[in-house]
């Protein structure tokens, strides 16, 4: 799977590399924005489309880590709260476990070790 993943991304990365460079006059066209606000006109120099497309790409890629990000501290602290839970509740069966053979008589490693002792007794 691991090589899988490798390959195909390869392969997408050689795939736009060909496109960009197969249209390399498109994106080397130089361009700029204006933003014509009631109050005030805004704009950027001029720069190549490809900037403009790598800079909307990663603001992008970082708006959607923001939003990926706070779920993942949410999931993460209810992990830590369920494991904390599950040692809990493992530290509970382990003193019933021993209150249990405690009422029987033994331990539990001694339980198993009598058992095979009587079998062997009845089968001489």
């Amino acid at each position: 799977m691991k090589n899988f993943k490798i390959i195909f991304w390869a392969v997408l990365f050689g795939l736009m590399g060909i496109v960009i460079f197969q249209n390399q006059d498109f994106f080397m066209a130089k361009q700029s924005f204006r933003i014509d606000l009631i109050f005030t006109n805004y704009e950027t120099l001029e720069l190549h489309r490809a900037i403009l497309f790598v800079g909307i790409f990663l603001t992008g890629f970082i708006i959607s880590y923001i939003f990926t990000l706070i779920d993942r501290l949410q999931f993460s602290k209810v992990v830590k709260s369920l494991g904390a839970e599950i040692d809990s509740q493992n530290k509970k069966i382990t003193s019933l476990i021993n209150e249990l053979e405690a009422l029987k008589g033994g331990s539990p490693g001694n339980n198993k070790e009598n058992e095979e002792k009587e079998e062997e007794q009845k089968s001489a």
